[in-house]
């Protein structure tokens, strides 16, 4: 199974512990990130906004130590300070994200990390250039993937990204000083943030 988002699973999970308690994911989707969080920690609360995505996860994603909730993220009632690990992938755009960051910033125990992966709105030299690099990688990680490509992904409701990559940083400076942002191909970043003791 691959896609743009699935590629960079391996990234993230490499930002987090080996083991920790509980974790939320935030836009969990078809709930394949959500699974790969459960391999190690204790619990897993992973929330989506739509009905057919979440029951789609639930049978090819399910777990013992998955919870499946249909929650929109900025009105849900989560408990604060929970969490050691809190992931987002492709969702904060479908937000507000200086709320949402504020939200996940509560919900964090201490030291506990943030991990975003998202979609930018581009406008510079240098975004055009990554998108440019990405269209003859993509084609071939379309190519080396035929087979497992996710078709099901279409089933969750998109929306293009409305910010800007100078946007996202200075939203996130204000929220969560001293995070770490990197520029992915195919047309994705990371944000990264440690939550101090």
């Amino acid at each position: 199974m691959w896609n743009h988002n699935i590629h960079y699973h391996d990234y993230l999970l490499h930002q987090i512990p080996k083991r920790v308690d509980r974790a939320l994911d935030i836009g969990c989707g078809l709930g394949h990130f959500a699974r790969k969080l459960a391999e190690r920690s204790g619990f897993v609360d992973a929330l989506d906004v739509d009905d057919a995505t979440l029951t789609e996860a639930s049978v090819i994603n399910c777990s013992p130590n998955i919870a499946y909730l249909k929650a929109n993220f900025l009105t849900a009632d989560l408990p604060e300070a929970a969490y050691d690990v809190i992931v987002s992938i492709a969702a904060i755009h479908h937000m507000d994200m200086e709320a949402a960051l504020k939200k996940m910033k509560l919900l964090l125990r201490p030291s506990g990390k943030l991990l975003i992966l998202g979609l930018y709105r581009e406008k510079t030299l240098v975004d055009y250039a990554y998108s440019l690099a990405s269209i003859p990688l993509n084609f071939l990680f379309l190519q080396w993937h035929r087979a497992s490509v996710n078709r099901l992904a279409a089933i969750a409701p998109t929306r293009p990204a409305q910010l800007t990559v100078k946007q996202i940083k200075v939203i996130a400076g204000t929220v969560v000083p001293g995070f770490c942002f990197k520029r992915h191909l195919l047309w994705r970043y990371s944000l990264v943030w440690q939550k101090p003791y």
